[in-house]
């Protein structure tokens, strides 16, 4: 079955579509944090500046319905954010957005993948649908590692 969206690397264009994904999450799961989160825009701004290259856009059609982007953290690929719109949520975007992180993740040489999920957030059950295993908690925040067999290469993917 061919799906109906298409995942590309972002833009700078693309930015507003994640800020505007991000300030969604913030009050959706962390409304306590919003005004903290938006005195941190300077931050922000920068964080997604440097992942530009690690960033990718859903599409459907002339539309943005989802992204994600991820960081380097040490040897680890760390999953940064994943967002889908609300209204294609529950229709498999979010699973092949973490497709897409693992797949770009592996062939860029990360065999440790991780990922931090507030405990309460309903995107816990797609990474653990996913094969992502629960390792500890840490701040409010549930982490999970995927299982891979060792560091890949660009040939091995």
């Amino acid at each position: 079955m061919t799906s109906p969206y298409l995942i590309r690397r972002a833009r700078a264009t693309d930015l507003p579509t994640i800020y505007l994904g991000e300030r969604d999450y913030i009050r959706q799961i962390e409304p306590q944090q919003e005004a903290r989160w938006t005195d941190g825009m300077h931050f922000h701004l920068k964080q997604w500046t440097n992942d530009l290259d690690r960033m990718f856009i859903a599409e459907s059609g002339e539309s943005a319905v989802g992204y994600f982007f991820w960081e380097v953290h040490g040897e680890a690929a760390v999953l940064a954010s994943i967002y889908v719109i609300p209204d294609r949520r529950g229709n498999g975007l979010g699973q092949q957005l973490l497709a897409q992180f693992i797949a770009d993740a592996r062939a860029q040489g990360f065999s440790q993948l991780t990922l931090g999920v507030k405990a309460d957030n309903p995107a816990r059950r797609l990474y653990e649908k996913a094969g992502f295993s629960y390792t500890h908690d840490e701040h409010g925040y549930r982490h999970y590692v995927y299982p891979t067999a060792g560091r890949t290469t660009n040939t091995e993917v």
